[in-house]
Parts: structure tokens; sequence; C-alpha cells
């Protein structure tokens, strides 16, 4: 199976109707929410993931400096995860970050962070959101997607 990723549901469906195709089945990542938020912990579990209090500021661009939370206890960021997922720290507070190094040279990944909004299909449930490097694969794997066609503006 193959995906098409753009800006908005009704530009895909005006590219695969376009193109003769129409989906036998519209899934959204946040369909997925349950499975990655424990695949989350499971990250920090495995010491592949921390929950970082860096500013949003201090993580743009590239050569980072490393964060002063990478190597924090495992319990410490399953807790403080935790603690993002029930709402007790402010937007900007806390993120999760992928311990690696991506192709482009970027250091630690954002995998999760805080937003209070009221969410589309799972209303206010949530309030720490995935993002795309991390959700995009995975939500790749759980609905066995074999070919996936994305534009440029997803590159971290």
């Amino acid at each position: 199976m193959a995906r098409l990723v753009f800006k908005n549901k009704k530009h895909i469906y005006e590219e695969e109707f376009y193109l003769g195709y129409e989906p036998y089945k519209v899934t959204h990542a946040s369909d997925h929410f349950d499975q990655l938020f424990e695949w989350g912990k499971e990250l920090i579990r495995r010491d592949l993931a921390y929950v970082c209090h860096q500013k949003c500021d201090e993580l743009k661009g590239h050569n980072i400096p490393e964060s002063p939370w990478r190597n924090r206890p495992i319990h410490e960021s399953l807790q403080l995860f935790e603690d993002m997922k029930h709402g007790k720290f402010s937007e900007g507070e806390a993120t999760l970050r992928m311990k690696c190094v991506m192709e482009d040279g970027k250091l630690d990944p954002v995998a999760y962070r805080i937003k209070f909004a009221h969410h589309a299909k799972t209303g206010d449930k949530w309030c720490i959101y995935p993002t795309y490097d991390y959700t995009h694969c995975l939500n790749d794997s759980i609905e066995n997607i074999t070919h996936s066609l994305c534009t440029k503006e997803f590159q971290a």
C-alpha cells in the first residue's frame, strides 16, 4: 500500500481522484495515539528517548548543543512523560526527544511536544502530540504501508 501526504484532506482526495484512484480506507495519525504513546514509553525504557526542558528556540537549527537532560535517569523520564500527558507542564516546558542523529545531522529530534488544543478527532483527551518525524514511520508500520510519497515541508 502507498501513502500520499499533502497539506490537507481535501487536497488528498482531489489528487487521488485526479490520478484515477479512490481510497479504500482513510486513516489518521490520531487513530494510533495510544500505541504511539506506549512506544514513546518503550523508547524511554530502552534509554533511546528522554524528557527535555530546553526551550523551542534552543532546539532550532543544526549543531545544537547536547541537552543537559539527555542522560537523566530512565525512571525520571518515564514519570515526566506521564506528567506531560496529564497536563502538568505548560506548552514549551517539556518535550520527549529521541536519542539519535538524523540523516541531516540534527541531534535528538523531538518526538512529542505539549499543545493544549482541542483535536478534531480526539477532542481533549491529549495535550501531548507526536511530531511528524516520530509518527510517520510508525504509522506506516502499523498500517502496513510500503511506499510513502511526501512533500518537502515535512523535512526536519
